[in-house]
């Protein structure tokens, strides 16, 4: 595969967004689901014996395959093509708010565009971009929770503990407290705590 118009899987991903959009489906409906749905197609296949290569194939396929519809969508049919994670949704200009095309100058679509992160990228890459986002997931969550427990970045486990005590008995639903809130400040706890 050297360049953009040579992806077998832009059909399938055009077939599979038209359904959704005809018949109304407004869910949640992102790349896992279209991965799970077009898994039988071809071209996604037996593409690298290394497990974490393979499954990087089939994700850059199918983003690559999204973001090269959502402009010909825009510029063919007036459509807006919505890509992310997991809120994959093609919508009219009227639903989307939009009348001019969705902002182009994006980091992930160009990487996705790029036929040579494709054939060049090495299992090793894929690990360590997984490390990454793992551990931008676990540093974005860490500072939610502390966020929920109005701490500090540097707040020690004593501190966390109790916070979490003065909160958990103020929001105790046994007490009057807002369940939601309680069980937010447990997660929080939670989370902080190991």
């Amino acid at each position: 595969m050297s360049n953009s118009s040579q992806n077998p899987l832009v059909p399938a991903i055009l077939s599979v967004l038209r359904q959704n959009f005809q018949s109304g489906q407004t869910g949640a409906f992102g790349i896992h689901h279209l991965l799970t749905t077009l898994s039988q197609h071809a071209c996604l296949q037996d593409l690298d014996k290394n497990p974490e290569l393979n499954l990087f194939k089939k994700n850059f396929l199918m983003m690559n395959g999204l973001y090269q519809l959502q402009q010909s969508l825009w510029e063919d049919e007036g459509l807006v093509l919505n890509i992310a994670t997991l809120d994959i949704r093609l919508l009219n200009q009227l639903e989307s708010g939009k009348a001019v095309m969705p902002e182009i100058a994006d980091p992930m679509r160009e990487y996705y565009l790029d036929w040579q992160h494709y054939s060049e990228t090495s299992a090793d890459d894929v690990i360590a971009l997984l490390n990454a986002f793992w551990l931008q997931q676990d540093t974005e969550g860490r500072s939610g929770a502390l966020r929920t427990l109005d701490l500090e970045p540097d707040a020690t486990g004593e501190q966390i503990k109790q916070r979490y005590q003065r909160l958990a008995s103020e929001h105790h639903p046994d007490k009057g407290g807002d369940p939601d809130r309680f069980m937010a400040i447990r997660q929080a706890y939670e989370l902080l705590r190991h």
